[in-house]
């Protein structure tokens, strides 16, 4: 059971099954009685908890007692605990539902089990931890500004169009005018990678989600996602390939439902997906975007998906925004050429930017951070400027 929750962490997975074994060996059972609250301080005893069995609800709060974030992990969660090196004091409470089982590892414990992949675990640690931080500001923030978001899809008809680079850096670019306030939904299953391209850890989705009870689904879904620094949050569809049949209509329904009333903006990353989830967004988007790359393949490709849209889902044109995209330095069609054949004018086109966007990923970032004057960067912020003005934002 321990090797299988190491293994489905977002902090541990990635280590050889050695390193597991002698991580989850060092793992001590901690028993949590009903309506018992165990408090941790990441004053250096346990700095690694996970819950095992049970019900409880994790609680942090400030030096002041102030509590900032409250969430009901489910079994197999790891419970964030403030970081080590924090210089500022935090304390995280469990506090027991029912009877609860809590595997714990302090911190000789995590040194004498990672060996040589110790610093490594620390910084992803330490990231989980500012992602906490920055989800109790935007939580802070969003109550005082409730209100229906506006709904953007991006959808392409081709992989590797570049949608998701441009879905998180949009994300960013409009997070500007809308700190706390903007949302990046990803349901480009089955891998979808929005998490991965702004450097965030993702630690739950919308397929996790769907599995809590009815009373939780609020509280559980906004524990799900993740913020990065720019100000703008990601929730992933999923986790793992295999919970793609989750991502139901109605459960994305449900979804949007309830995250509307905290942010001002939501993005959905549907990838090349038009399964039922997919058309559930397009359904009550106020703005589609089709990213659309300058190839030949994806010209047949975007007709049939513009064709869809506006034969069998009844979507305005003027509802619909083209981008181009130029994922290549000599790409075999140019703008004029790409306009006859979709028989609509592209309201931005992105120019090509070598591997800018992966090297910014890399470097553990956003190209529109680490790079303003990136085509990337500069397509984002158009992209923006435009969505805002088809929903009538820009004002």
């Amino acid at each position: 059971m321990r090797m299988r929750i190491l293994e489905m962490s977002a902090v541990f997975s990635e280590l050889d099954d050695g390193v597991l074994r002698a991580v989850a060996r060092r793992m001590r059972t901690v028993g949590l009685a009903a309506r018992d609250t165990l408090r941790l301080g990441g004053q250096g005893q346990d700095v690694v908890v996970f819950l095992a069995s049970g019900q409880v609800e994790e609680s942090i709060a400030d030096g002041a007692g102030k509590v900032l974030l409250t969430r009901r992990p489910a079994p197999g969660d790891l419970v964030i605990v403030p970081a080590t090196r924090s210089g500022d004091r935090y304390v995280t409470s469990i506090y027991g539902l029912t009877d609860a089982v809590l595997l714990t590892l302090d911190r000789d414990g995590l040194l004498e089990g990672l060996g040589t992949e110790v610093e490594r675990v620390a910084v992803t640690l330490e990231k989980l931890w500012q992602q906490e931080l920055a989800k109790a500001a935007a939580i802070a923030a969003q109550p005082a500004t409730r209100q229906s978001a506006a709904i953007i899809a991006m959808f392409s008809a081709k992989g590797g169009a570049g949608t998701t680079t441009l879905a998180v850096n949009t994300a960013a670019a409009l997070a500007r005018k809308f700190p706390r306030q903007v949302l990046l939904i990803d349901l480009a299953a089955p891998f979808g990678h929005a998490a991965l391209f702004a450097d965030l850890i993702a630690t739950g989705s919308l397929a996790s989600a769907s599995k809590a009870s009815a009373v939780d689904f609020e509280a559980v879904l906004r524990g799900n996602i993740v913020n990065h620094r720019a100000g703008m949050g990601v929730l992933p569809g999923t986790l793992r390939p295999e919970e793609v049949d989750t991502l139901t209509a109605d459960l994305v329904g449900r979804v949007l439902d309830v995250v509307v009333g905290w942010q001002k903006v939501i993005i959905v990353d549907l990838g090349t997906s038009l399964a039922e989830g997919a058309l559930a967004v397009i359904e009550r988007a106020e703005c589609l975007l089709i990213v659309v790359p300058p190839e030949i393949a994806a010209m047949t490709d975007a007709r049939r998906a513009l064709a869809i849209f506006r034969d069998i889902m009844n979507v305005p044109d003027n509802r619909v925004e083209l981008v181009l995209n130029q994922r290549s330095p000599h790409p075999p069609l140019d703008r004029a050429a790409i306009e006859s054949i979709l028989g609509r004018k592209m309201s931005v086109v992105v120019g090509f930017d070598d591997s800018r966007p992966e090297d910014s990923t890399l470097a553990g970032g956003l190209v529109i951070q680490h790079d303003p004057s990136a085509s990337v960067s500069r397509g984002a912020l158009e992209i923006a400027r435009v969505t805002l003005a088809n929903l009538k934002l820009d004002g």
